[in-house]
């Protein structure tokens, strides 16, 4: 299976709207060491920070792992229609997963709003293209239909 194959699969067929980011290991690297991590807490939630190190292994760091979810969090933007007045990217909280499956994404704030009014989820993910580049993808699903909860 190619690349561009797999991206597809990852992505969920019943699509509301969709953003994809293209991820520089090497500038994403760059920008953390120029602001001595600081962009890491602007940007992500301690239980983001903590969650990309229970999900790091020897192929791929944390640092890559949050890489990928700051190309989620660019893809979020782009599925919204742009960030809205008053929110943040914190407001877009990703939840690494293991590789393979999408990654749940929670808004919150203006954006939150958002994902109700349009009654969807967020769901995204990255794929490594090799030579420190990664696809980052975020998708806006109808929400799902829980059993015995509210719809």
């Amino acid at each position: 299976m190619d690349k561009s194959e797999m991206l597809r699969a990852a992505i969920p067929s019943d699509v509301h709207s969709a953003g994809i980011d293209l991820v520089d290991q090497c500038r994403w690297d760059l920008a953390v060491a120029r602001t001595k991590g600081e962009l890491l807490q602007r940007v992500f939630s301690l239980a983001e920070r903590r969650g990309a190190d229970r999900a790091a292994d020897a192929a791929t760091t944390s640092g890559r792992l949050l890489a990928q979810a700051f190309g989620v969090k660019e893809g979020v933007v782009k599925a919204v229609g742009g960030l809205p007045p008053g929110a943040c990217l914190k407001d877009i909280q990703v939840d690494v997963t293991p590789a393979g499956r999408p990654w749940p994404v929670r808004l919150h704030g203006e954006l939150g709003r958002w994902a109700r009014r349009h009654e969807v989820e967020m769901v995204g993910g990255a794929q490594d293209l090799g030579d420190g580049m990664s696809a980052a993808w975020a998708v806006a699903r109808p929400r799902e239909q829980r059993e015995g909860g509210p719809s």
